[in-house]
């Protein structure tokens, strides 16, 4: 392990570390722009220069292994000068844009001008090369070749990570500018991390482009509920709204998030969303909707049946499970069985639920029917009646609809609300309700609310506490984790 000087410090680092892992890891910030750590080196940005002993230039701390014996200074007058020039020659023909950039706030360029240089432009606006601006590139994107510095990160993330390689470097000099392939278009299922790539605001975000200014955004630690994977990411808010979701990079599961799974938080203002219940065909308010479907469970008796679903919270499982026993039903099931796996070398899962772990580990703990068992005795008529989520009640939508039993469904959005179903309850979502959830790893992933549901609407083990009073039980439920008391 070669040793080095870092600053005047002494530092022994692993063979094949760059000078700027080594200064990351002592706590020594080294600006860049090009590069990241899930890309590979580019070197072409500059800004990273360090002065190296007996080295005659300055060289770049991105692509430079430490040697041992090398003397490395991140803050010499020669490296200062350095930055001050290269942010110069990336500022030349940068456009006036700051105070309409929606990059504002998270902007690399401005970040590093005042960190680092501070000096007058020695160039007018009248002699700035112009490109293009505000072309929309795919479905999620927008690009204004403008501001772009040709850092090369969002060709080398299309290239190397959804190896759909659309971009590339067109032109040579200051005339080059990054654009299309012929015959490509940015559509690929991870487009939008290169607006978090970029870190100039050359690429933006079309769903969030000028919707909040980003010092406004608080930050909820949170979990990507679009399938099995288990992302951790960010819900960026303000005012009881989400703003976006971004990535939370981890070791474990994701350095990106899929544009599927970054939309999920939509269904929270969408104008679908469930506020009231919903019997047969017509809206009512919550309380007489639970009267309703708590009437037709306790008309259904030992012939009601609780079906759990992996796209509820453990929890919420446990609640249900909890319901079942109140009702005195042996009809309820906690078993789904999906294929799991990485199916497109990234991070998108085989299982689009993201629970069927957390289902599996009420089923241990509180038992049940497996799931043929459970289709069976619906086909044969013993089930009458059948309370669960909506998405779990569609995968057996046939059955329902063969067997002709009634089903009280929970949802979030009148989208979900299954064909046929004879009460609709809402219930909170996972963006305003905390919960745990398993992913295809066996990793547990915790939700934090980062907004409050709209007036009126519950988390579903309180709409479940609701409805057993209703029919004359009591789950004794004051939140969610009362309903794993009892269980491993």
């Amino acid at each position: 392990m070669p040793k080095i000087t870092l600053d005047g410090k002494t530092l022994e680092v692993p063979a094949g570390t760059t000078v700027l892992e080594a200064a990351q890891a002592a706590g020594v910030y080294i600006p860049r722009y090009c590069y990241h750590p899930a890309l590979s080196v580019s070197g072409n940005c500059r800004m990273c220069l360090v002065e190296v002993e007996k080295s005659p230039k300055l060289l770049t701390a991105c692509s430079t292994q430490c040697a041992e014996g090398m003397v490395v200074s991140t803050a010499s007058d020669k490296v200062k000068a350095a930055r001050r020039d290269v942010l110069e020659f990336l500022l030349i023909n940068h456009p006036l844009d700051c105070p309409i950039c929606d990059q504002a706030g998270e902007c690399g360029l401005q970040d590093y001008y005042m960190e680092y240089s501070r000096a007058q432009s020695r160039f007018s606006q009248e002699d700035k090369v112009l490109r293009q601006k505000r072309r929309a590139l795919g479905p999620h994107l927008m690009l204004d070749n403008e501001r772009c510095i040709l850092c090369t990160r969002c060709v080398r993330f299309c290239s190397e990570v959804t190896k759909t390689a659309e971009l590339e470097v067109m032109e040579r000099a200051d005339h080059s500018f990054i654009d299309l392939k012929a015959g490509k278009s940015l559509d690929n299922d991870y487009s939008l991390n290169i607006a978090d790539l970029c870190p100039v605001g050359a690429w933006t975000s079309r769903d969030f482009r000028f919707k909040a200014r980003v010092w406004f955004l608080k930050k909820a630690p949170t979990v990507c509920l679009g399938c099995a994977t288990g992302c951790l990411a960010e819900a960026h808010h303000n005012e009881g709204e989400v703003f976006r979701l971004m990535p939370r990079p981890n070791a474990e599961t994701n350095t990106w998030l899929c544009d599927r799974g970054r939309m999920t938080y939509k269904a929270l203002r969408a104008g679908d969303r469930l506020t009231k219940g919903f019997i047969k065909n017509g809206l009512i308010d919550l309380e007489p909707a639970l009267r309703e479907a708590a009437t037709r469970i306790d008309e259904a008796k030992g012939a009601a049946a609780v079906l759990g679903s992996p796209w509820l919270s453990v929890e919420d499982n446990a609640a249900l499970a909890l319901l079942a026993a109140a009702m005195k039903t042996e009809h309820f099931c906690f078993d789904f069985k999906f294929e799991t796996g990485i199916k497109d070398g990234i991070l998108i899962n085989k299982d689009p639920s993201p629970n069927a772990a957390g289902a599996a580990l009420v089923k241990a703990g509180k038992g049940g029917l497996g799931m043929e068992e459970f289709r069976a005795r619906l086909n044969s008529g013993a089930i009458k009646l059948v309370v669960a989520e909506a998405r779990a009640a569609a995968l057996l939508k046939e059955e329902l609809k063969a067997s002709g039993a009634r089903l009280i469904a929970f949802a979030t959005n009148r989208a979900d609300i299954p064909a046929g179903a004879y009460a609709t309850l809402p219930y909170a979502s996972y963006f305003e309700v905390p919960g745990t959830f398993i992913n295809y790893q066996g990793l547990k992933r915790a939700v934090e609310p980062a907004v409050a549901a709209p007036e009126g609407v519950k988390p579903l083990w309180e709409v479940l506490n609701k409805l057993a009073a209703y029919s004359g039980a009591s789950l004794r439920l004051d939140s969610a984790a009362d309903a794993m008391k009892g269980m491993a």
